[in-house]
C-alpha cells in the first residue's frame, strides 16, 4: 500500500428522502442536534433497529406518520458493513428474546402471588 492511500474507503454518499441532494455521512458532532425538518421542528437523533440498518443513527421528523406526514430523513452514520449488520441483527434478536423472557417471568410472578394468596386463604 502506498503511503498516500488511506486504509479506509471514503464514506458512501447517501440520499435525503426530503430532497434529491447527496451528502456524506456526518460525524458525531453536535451539528446534528440542531437540524430542522421541513415542518420547522428539530429532527431528533434516532437509532435504526430494523434490518438492514440496525444500529445506524439517523435524523427524522417526529411527524413521520399521520395524515400529513413529513418526509424528512437523513442518515448520520455511514452504511454498516455486512459483519456489522449480522452482529447488530443478532443483538436485536437476543434483546427481543430477553424482553419476552422478562414478560413471561412477570406473568409467572403474578400467577405465583395469586396462588400464594389462595393458599394463605385456605389456612
Amino acid at each position: 500500500m502506498s503511503s498516500s492511500s488511506s486504509p479506509h474507503p471514503p464514506p458512501s454518499p447517501h440520499r435525503r428522502s426530503s430532497s434529491t441532494t447527496m451528502s456524506n455521512a456526518r460525524s458525531s458532532t453536535p451539528e446534528h442536534l440542531n437540524v430542522l425538518c421541513a415542518c420547522g421542528l428539530r429532527a431528533p437523533l434516532r437509532t435504526a433497529l430494523t434490518e438492514p440498518n440496525v444500529g445506524r443513527r439517523f435524523l427524522g421528523c417526529v411527524n413521520y406518520k399521520g395524515d400529513n406526514p413529513c418526509k424528512f430523513f437523513d442518515w448520520v452514520d455511514p452504511p454498516t458493513c455486512d459483519r456489522g449488520k449480522e452482529f447488530g441483527n443478532s443483538i436485536v434478536k437476543k434483546n427481543m428474546d430477553l424482553l419476552k423472557d422478562v414478560e413471561d417471568l412477570h406473568k409467572q410472578i403474578i400467577d405465583l402471588k395469586k396462588t400464594e394468596t389462595e393458599l394463605k386463604a385456605e389456612i
